[in-house]
Parts: C-alpha cells; sequence; structure tokens
C-alpha cells in the first residue's frame, strides 16, 4: 500500500491529466452505447443513422484538433483542457432528451469539437510532466481516457436501465468536476509548459524531425482507429444481431474493451521504455491479427466470442499509449500538433470510416464489418512494421553530433 501511494505520489500530475481524459472520453466513449440504447428506443431506424451519428462526433474534430496542437505548440494554452471537457459534456448530455436526427446530430458534433479542443493540450502537458519516463507518463494519461471509455457505456446502460433516455445526462458529471478542478490548477500547468519551452531553447543542439516515419505512422494509426471506433461502434449492435443480446446486455462488451485497453496501455507504455516503442508497436499490432480472425468465425456463442474479445482488445490497445510517444519523438519539436493527431485525429480518423463499415452492415450483414475489421488489421501490421524506429534514429543523431562537436574541438 505504501509503495503505492509513494507512486501515485510520484506521478500526481499524471493521474490528474489522466482524471480529465476520464471525463472526457467518458462523453466520447458514451456515444456508442447511448446510439445503442436510442437504436433499441426505435429514436434511431438504421445501422446508417448510428454510423452517421458516430461520423458527426468526429468529422469537424478531425479538421480542429491538428488546428488546436499547432496553437498549443505557438503559446501555452491549459485552459484549453477545461474548455473542452465543458463542450464535451454539454454536447452529449441532453441527446436522451432529443428525437430529431439533425437536432441529435448538431448536439454530437458538439461533444466531438469538446473532445477535439481537450486532447492536444492535455496530450502535450502530460508529455511536459512526465519527464524521462515518457511511456509511463503517456500510459497513465491513456489509461484515464481507456476507463472513461470503459466508464461510458456502464454508465448509460445504468442510468438509461433507471430513468430511461434522459439519464444520459449522467454522463456529463465527471466533467463539471474536473473543469472546476482545472480551473484551480491552470496556472499551475502554465508554468509546466513554460518551462517545457525554456528547456527547449536551451538544448545544446535541436532534434531532428521525422516527417516522412511520422507519416507512415499515422497511416498505421488511422487504420487501428478504423478497428478501434468499428468495434466500439457496431459491437453492441452485432452481440444484438447476432446472439439476441439486450442493448445493456450487449453494451457491457464495450466495458470489457475498455477495461483491457486500460491494462494494455499501461503494460504497453511500461514494455515500450524497456524494449523500445517501435517494437512494441509492431508485436501488438502482429498479435492483433489471429484473434480478430478468431473473433469473426465464431457464429453461435455470445460468452466464447466475449471471451475472444479479450485478448482482441489486448492487442488492439496495446499500441495505443506507444503510439502517442511515437508520434511526439517523431515531431520533437511540435509536440502539440503531433498530440492532436496521434490521440485525437488518430481516434477520429475511425468515425470517417464508420459510415461505409455501417453500409456493408446494412447491406451485408454485421458479421462482413467485422470481417472488413480483420482485412484492415492485416494493413495496420504491415504499416507497424514499416514504421522507422524512431529511439535508433535519435541515438544515431545524438552519437554522430558527438563526434562532429569533437572534431569541431580538436
Amino acid at each position: 500500500m505504501f509503495g503505492l501511494m509513494k507512486f501515485v505520489s510520484k506521478y500526481k500530475e499524471n493521474f490528474l491529466l489522466a482524471s480529465g481524459h476520464f471525463a472526457t472520453d467518458i462523453c466520447q466513449g458514451s456515444v456508442s452505447a447511448a446510439l445503442a440504447v436510442m437504436f433499441a428506443h426505435n429514436v434511431l431506424s438504421s445501422n446508417i443513422e448510428v454510423s452517421y451519428l458516430v461520423l458527426a462526433s468526429c468529422l469537424v474534430s478531425s479538421i480542429i484538433q491538428p488546428i488546436i496542437g499547432w496553437l498549443s505548440d505557438r503559446k501555452p494554452r491549459p485552459y484549453l483542457m477545461a474548455l473542452g471537457m465543458f463542450v464535451a459534456a454539454f454536447g452529449l448530455m441532453f441527446i436522451g432528451f432529443i428525437k430529431d436526427f439533425y437536432l441529435l446530430f448538431v448536439l454530437i458534433t458538439c461533444s466531438g469539437i469538446g473532445v477535439a479542443i481537450f486532447h492536444p493540450q492535455a496530450g502535450k502537458m502530460s508529455n511536459c510532466v512526465s519527464a524521462q519516463k515518457k511511456g509511463l507518463g503517456m500510459s497513465i494519461f491513456s489509461l484515464g481516457g481507456n476507463f472513461g471509455f470503459a466508464a461510458g457505456p456502464a454508465v448509460i446502460s445504468l442510468s438509461t436501465l433507471l430513468f430511461g433516455l434522459p439519464g444520459i445526462i449522467a454522463v456529463g458529471i465527471p466533467a463539471l468536476i474536473m473543469i472546476i478542478v482545472y480551473a484551480i490548477r491552470n496556472k499551475t500547468y502554465k508554468e509546466y509548459a513554460e518551462r517545457e519551452l525554456a528547456e527547449q531553447k536551451t538544448k545544446e543542439y535541436k532534434e531532428k524531425e521525422y516527417i516522412g516515419g511520422f507519416i507512415i505512422l499515422m497511416l498505421a494509426v488511422f487504420a487501428r482507429a478504423t478497428i478501434l471506433i468499428g468495434l466500439t461502434t457496431f459491437i453492441p449492435l452485432y452481440f444484438m444481431s447476432q446472439f439476441n443480446l439486450s442493448a445493456q446486455e450487449a453494451n457491457f462488451n464495450l466495458t470489457i474493451i475498455a477495461l483491457c485497453a486500460a491494462i494494455a496501455s499501461i503494460a504497453g507504455g511500461i514494455l515500450a521504455d524497456k524494449y523500445g516503442f517501435k517494437f512494441i508497436f509492431a508485436l501488438s499490432s502482429t498479435i492483433l491479427i489471429p484473434f480478430m480472425a478468431l473473433f469473426c468465425s465464431i457464429e453461435q456463442s455470445a460468452v466464447w466470442a466475449t471471451i475472444v474479445l479479450i485478448p482482441t482488445s489486448l492487442a488492439l490497445y496495446g499500441t495505443l499509449s506507444v503510439s502517442m510517444v511515437l508520434g511526439q519523438k517523431f515531431l520533437c519539436r511540435h509536440v502539440g500538433f503531433a498530440s492532436g493527431i496521434t490521440i485525437g485525429l488518430g481516434i477520429s480518423f475511425g468515425g470517417l470510416t464508420s459510415p461505409l463499415l455501417g453500409s456493408i452492415g446494412d447491406t451485408y450483414g454485421l458479421n462482413y464489418t467485422m470481417w472488413t475489421l480483420f482485412f484492415v488489421s492485416i494493413l495496420t501490421c504491415i504499416l507497424a512494421w514499416l514504421t522507422p524506429n524512431i529511439d535508433k534514429l535519435r541515438k544515431e543523431e545524438a552519437l554522430n553530433h558527438a563526434k562532429t562537436k569533437e572534431q569541431v574541438t580538436n
């Protein structure tokens, strides 16, 4: 117990940022579960309608997140974290009172914008406070988001069971609490960001950015996002149609996915600090393939499908915190921009592909949607192995600098 308290005290700032991530991502993670319940209540009538609303949470967000990241690189703006939480919560809390599809689209878009505002600045701040343990620090930050995704479906299921669709309002409560905490700590976060900028300016030499490597990484992240969002969007509907479960029973699988994500993110960060970020990223992507194939092959048993979903989720989310740090390493002088893409746009991209996956589900059945995600997992694996080893490149860069300095001195 004392060791745990010491660990939490040492990484206090990371856990506070993780709490804000929880409050934001409980909103993002609730979207699919809330839409599944609304589908069951006949507010929504098709898979394509569900997928368009998931697209709404991602579309504008995809444009905004890199811009927010760029702005945070130019000047510390920690207040964006509290603002993002507020907008994310406000957009989602009241959808249970709405039956008009277009108004739902507007509100869910608003929530997606809030998520977009939060992630780039929060990801950069997490990098600032993580010192030398970037993998562990980012894993703690990711842990908050994963628990948010895990809690979202559980909160939706319980609150709608007790209060009907208006119970969706409960998902905004954590954000309202953390907004107050972040407002109080805004000055402290600004000091962290300014200190990081000062340290960058006093470095002996400026590290090179590897844009080509970042692009390959992003292609892998975008492919993975298609799987990630595809699963979280259609898993409830898949279990409802394939195994005849209720919406609340099917949403339980989203909680399982997110709990596995929390474990995998921490494990991935710790292993990446020890064995290298590129290796763990590529290894997890490889392990994902056979488990995706096995999951898609199960046609009769909901229990076995849920069991296989566990290692599938562990492999999928084992790359999450690792890819965040990889992006920041590739674009070391534009950490906010890198965070906006890897953390934010990297997730939102999956929403852009969800209408296609929904259309496949409506036309051929959701089992075909799952097999589509399997083939995307193969593409993700190929791109992961093609991603350059940034840690090796940094060591070579430092060695070349030392040799050049020695030659100048002599």
